[in-house]
């Protein structure tokens, strides 16, 4: 099943070769910062490619965090897992436990829609994800926005700046920051 949103007037979804290229810049801008995402070929003769990065977000748990496209969704899907330092993974409930309150209440309305666990398509191992079913209804209101304003935007940046902090990652202010200097040097 596709999901398609209409934007000026138009279906929209993210390509596949877009998505490439606002991750290549995303790295580009990862680099600029010294914060250690990487570009990764998981697997030759896949269509799926990963940005991935890691964080330890806290003393006492490390976060993974992996970002692949979905041809089904014609979206970024939202691939992570955290452990404690000894190794032992969280659970789902530890993992819901650690979601920010102020997003609670609108995921728990569907929580098997936002935060599952299921196989990382490319590693075979149990990750978590935040589904990408709702993805272009988001960010076809986020992208409408920066059009309106005549704003460039890399949809990987607005993208995880939105669905990041709901499972701790916070990208820092430098990347909106990296993407407007760009587009001002651009004019």
């Amino acid at each position: 099943m596709q999901m398609s949103l209409t934007l000026g007037g138009q279906d929209f979804f993210l390509e596949e070769n877009k998505f490439k290229q606002d991750c290549v810049e995303f790295i580009k801008f990862s680099q600029q910062m010294g914060d250690n995402w990487q570009w990764k070929n998981i697997k030759e003769g896949l269509d799926d490619f990963q940005a991935a990065g890691i964080s330890a977000t806290s003393e006492v748990i490390r976060y993974e965090y992996h970002v692949l496209y979905s041809c089904s969704y014609q979206a970024p899907v939202l691939y992570f897992r955290a452990c404690f330092l000894d190794g032992r993974p969280l659970t789902l409930d530890e993992i819901w436990k650690g979601v920010p309150e102020c997003y609670k209440e609108r995921l728990w309305q569907g929580p098997w829609d936002t935060i599952t666990q299921q196989e990382h398509p490319l590693l075979g191992q149990p990750f978590f994800v935040l589904h990408p079913c709702r993805t272009n209804q988001f960010m076809s209101s986020v992208l409408s926005s920066s059009h309106k304003q005549n704003r460039s935007t890399n949809y990987i940046i607005s993208w995880l700046s939105i669905v990041g902090p709901v499972v701790g990652l916070n990208l820092p202010l430098g990347y909106a920051k990296a993407v407007a200097e760009q587009s001002s040097s651009a004019d």
